[in-house]
């Protein structure tokens, strides 16, 4: 997985990169100078999208098939989610009689990233976007983003409901801008 649009865009996603930069080889979270961890959940999962459009967004980070296996980072100042590369759930979508030579390839570039660490992340930061919707169900919460002309929406998912986790991701997310329409 590669970030679509590098480091600098608010909303980006990628795995070996991300080593000793935003985790560690073990997998925690390094937080930023003077930033704070507030909360963290895990056995969730994260799709981030660069459109809000309904027909083939551009995916920056794709979720996962099954139980949700990542673990959503909230900070002082973005989000943060790490999940161990799963190489099964990666190249079973690819196993066809067609999709073979794509899927050996696959799993060896998986297989290689994970023997060094690598963990595939996605990174939200909060004080360059603008909440426009949020939108809440059980065990989900969807949320539209501005920053300037660009236009992200990003689907957090758990296990489980957890209402106490999804008011805290909530009040972050909303606590960077105006109130939502």
């Amino acid at each position: 997985m590669k970030g679509s649009a590098g480091a600098w865009a608010p909303v980006h996603g990628g795995d070996v990169d991300g080593i000793g930069r935003l985790y560690s080889e073990n997998g925690n979270l390094i937080l930023l100078p003077q930033e704070r961890l507030i909360g963290q959940r895990a056995n969730c999962d994260v799709a981030a999208y660069a459109s809000w459009r309904i027909i083939f967004p551009k995916s920056i980070f794709r979720p996962q098939p099954g139980t949700p296996s990542g673990t959503l980072f909230v900070t002082s100042s973005r989000l943060v989610f790490i999940r161990n590369i799963d190489v099964w759930k990666e190249v079973k979508p690819l196993l066809t009689p067609l999709g073979l030579p794509a899927a050996a390839e696959k799993e060896a570039d998986l297989s290689k990233k994970k023997s060094v660490g690598a963990r595939q992340y996605c990174e939200i930061l909060l004080t360059h976007l603008r909440v426009v919707v949020l939108k809440r169900k059980p065990w989900q919460i969807r949320i539209r983003l501005l920053s300037g002309d660009r236009r992200y929406e990003l689907f957090v998912r758990s296990d489980r409901d957890d209402p106490r986790f999804f008011d805290l991701l909530e009040r972050s997310v909303r606590g960077r801008d105006n109130p939502i329409r």
